[in-house]
């Protein structure tokens, strides 16, 4: 190969190197991560569950407390003892049971039943004997329900929820009088029906196929006029005989609770 020959196959080796080095590079594309969803319920939408759930709830009720006091009084100019209050409607148990559907990640709607009570009691015992009056007030509450989360993740949420029931309130007053061998009681029962609303929060923490809970809540009872269940008479005020005596659940609540999804 004469000189001439050898330059001109190292001038086209070299052509082709640069042109080589001038390809475009191909670079894989950017990996895009996926961001969940600030708010995220178990399953998405669609899935409907069964919730039960116990708590403590406190409650108003004013006339059942005037009406234990009447009572003692009552008793005390009768018989001339000197009883006292032992309780008078303090905050007590309360249970809850509904079905529930998830409509999307951030919506639940539902059906509940909730049953709660409270009473007061009053009591003279000496050597003699006793006599003793008890106030038995339990509470039906079956309503609609929904809650919308506002914040959470794939495991939790944070959900203000409202409530609205219809309430129906049963009233037992019991009286015992036990003297040197002689007893005697007394049985009167009253009922009331009243609508109600709640609102709320509550957090769930998800996992397979149930979450738990805790929820924290106020209702407003719009109260009940209470109504002898064996006259259908009012209950009224020996003090105001136009004022009818009413049950009113008006307080806070809260609950623990589980959700158990079906599908």
């Amino acid at each position: 190969m004469n000189i001439l020959s050898k330059g001109l196959l190292l001038i086209g080796v070299a052509l082709s190197t640069v042109a080589y080095s001038q390809d475009p590079v191909l670079e894989a594309p950017p990996v895009i991560e996926a961001k969940p969803d600030i708010v995220t319920a178990p399953g998405r939408g669609g899935k409907l569950g069964m919730e039960a759930g116990f708590g403590v709830a406190a409650n108003r009720m004013d006339d059942l407390k005037q009406i234990q006091e009447m009572i003692l009084e009552m008793h005390m100019e009768e018989y001339q003892v000197d009883g006292r209050v032992i309780s008078s409607f303090p905050a007590y148990t309360m249970a809850s049971f509904g079905i529930k559907k998830q409509l999307n990640r951030s919506v639940r709607i539902g059906a509940l039943y909730a049953f709660s009570t409270t009473g007061g009691r009053s009591n003279y015992t000496d050597f003699t004997g006793s006599l003793s009056t008890d106030i038995q007030a339990t509470s039906h509450r079956i309503g609609a329900y929904g809650s919308y989360a506002v914040t959470g993740s794939d495991r939790w949420d944070l959900s203000v929820y409202g409530r609205l029931d219809i309430n129906y309130t049963r009233v037992d007053i019991n009286t015992f009088l036990y003297v040197l061998g002689y007893s005697n009681g007394m049985v009167d029962q009253y009922s009331s029906v009243s609508p109600n609303g709640t609102a709320g929060v509550e957090l769930f923490y998800h996992f397979n196929g149930f979450s738990v809970g805790l929820d924290g809540g106020y209702l407003v009872d719009m109260q009940g006029n209470l109504s002898n269940k064996d006259t259908g008479n009012d209950l009224t005020n020996p003090n105001d005989p136009q004022r009818v005596m009413t049950t009113d659940w008006t307080g806070w609540r809260a609950m623990a609770k589980v959700l158990i999804w079906l599908q």
